[in-house]
């Protein structure tokens, strides 16, 4: 099964994703969100690098922990 990539663009409106096109989307549709480096503001920028540390961290914790109960 081929999957179509498509962009669309949005804006963000009260934390919800508003579509900016007139692409019918069907209800239940898994979509990625993709934030350009341009757009982010130096604030929302150190924020996703942080949950970004944060999520290596954690991974580390559980490879050692699975490492260890062997």
């Amino acid at each position: 099964m081929k999957t179509e990539r498509r962009t669309i663009p949005g804006i963000i409106k009260d934390g919800v994703v508003v579509p900016q096109s007139n692409t019918p989307l069907p209800n239940g549709i898994y979509v990625d969100i993709l934030i350009r480096p341009v757009d982010m503001t130096p604030e929302l920028k150190s924020e996703i690098d942080q949950w970004d540390k944060a999520s290596d961290e954690a991974w580390a914790l559980i490879d050692q922990w699975e490492a260890e109960e062997r």
